[in-house]
């Protein structure tokens, strides 16, 4: 769904690591706040300061606008975003 400020889907992951800033394009660009609700699979959040949190089915996060750090993905994994502007 698109609708101008506010878009939503569902992305699967693939096992790896994204490096999130606001210098990525695409799915994992940090200019927007993000949504997530994981579906399935494993995976992690590590801010920029080196603290993480550990995400698995059932949990949801949210990462500010300009948030930037690591996203690795353990197992393959859905999520349901939402990205407002």
């Amino acid at each position: 769904y698109d609708g101008g400020h506010t878009r939503v889907g569902v992305a699967p992951l693939a096992p790896g690591s994204v490096a999130v800033s606001a210098a990525e394009a695409g799915f994992w660009s940090s200019a927007t706040a993000k949504f997530l609700w994981i579906l399935d699979g494993v995976l992690f959040l590590t801010n920029a300061d080196g603290s993480s949190r550990r995400c698995v089915a059932g949990d949801t996060a949210v990462l500010p606008a300009g948030w930037t750090g690591l996203v690795d993905t353990v197992q393959p994994a859905r999520v349901v975003w939402v990205d407002v502007d």
